[in-house]
């Protein structure tokens, strides 16, 4: 009998909307259901500009969350960790140089 617990995939997979990370398909289509909305006060149904306009963007966006999400499911969190840490982490820091002082770690 082994003392090791069973490893579910399902536990680990991420959480997904139409295959793509849940965080940015869900704030673009948020988004561009504003814009859709603003479009269509400013222009009305002329020709179907506020309609065609946020679903090809959404489309695009969605395919690209889609390639992000199937070469690396923690893509997105990559991302934002570097946008977090990119003041502290300079791209080429010479030898001997002072680490500038960022207190920003949670």
């Amino acid at each position: 009998m082994s003392n090791r617990a069973p490893i579910r995939k399902s536990l680990l997979r991420r959480i997904t909307w139409f295959g793509g990370d849940r965080r940015l398909v869900g704030f673009s289509g948020l988004l561009l259901m504003g814009v859709g909305v603003t479009m269509f006060f400013s222009y009305g149904f002329f020709f179907g500009i506020p309609i065609i306009v946020p679903l090809v963007t959404f489309a695009g966006i969605l395919w690209v969350a889609q390639e992000a999400n199937s070469s690396d499911a923690w893509m997105v969190d990559v991302v934002l960790r570097q946008f977090k840490y990119r003041k502290y982490y300079s791209a080429k820091p010479d030898i001997g140089t002072q680490h500038p002082e960022i207190r920003d770690f949670n």
